[in-house]
């Protein structure tokens, strides 16, 4: 299955996908964000897939417990089918809504390093807008997003004069 497919079928969150890759379990974008918050802590890999020209959120787990996670998912109402490469599992009442974009925004956050620009650290305003998941974002979100960064720089340039 091509990663576009993957991250096609994350977007639905009634049925979650595990998709088998080599020895590891591996779930994208909603479905890591949802397998994090509700099954089992794991650590988010943030990345920029050129093919699907979007950032890709991933996480994974050892095959070897895969029946351990069964059960969490049988658990809260899970019902798991399962193939060769891909478990799917529909029916999971989850106990809690999270917000996907805010929960991007959190990923990219710990993800970002101290940047560098020509050779200087960049500056708290360049850190926000490298920061911000514009492909995340609804149209009014990015235009307030920017409405703000205009009132921050011209509050600066009020102070300065």
């Amino acid at each position: 299955m091509k990663t576009r497919e993957k991250i096609d079928r994350a977007a639905d969150t009634t049925q979650l996908c595990l998709h088998k890759e080599g020895i590891f379990y591996k779930l994208y974008n909603q479905h890591a964000m949802l397998f994090t918050e509700n099954i089992k802590p794991l650590k988010i890999k943030v990345k920029f897939i050129k093919a699907v020209g979007e950032q890709v959120y991933s996480c994974g787990f050892p095959a070897t417990i895969i029946e351990e996670i069964k059960k969490r998912l049988v658990a809260l109402g899970g019902v798991p089918d399962e193939s060769e490469k891909l478990l799917t599992v529909a029916g999971i009442n989850w106990p809690e809504e999270t917000q996907y974009s805010r929960w991007c925004e959190e990923q990219a956050k710990e993800v970002l390093p101290v940047q560098k620009q020509g050779g200087r650290k960049l500056t708290d305003m360049e850190k926000k807008i490298a920061g911000f998941q514009v492909m995340h974002k609804t149209p009014m979100e990015a235009m307030n997003f920017i409405v703000g960064l205009q009132k921050e720089l011209h509050n600066d340039n009020d102070r300065k004069q």
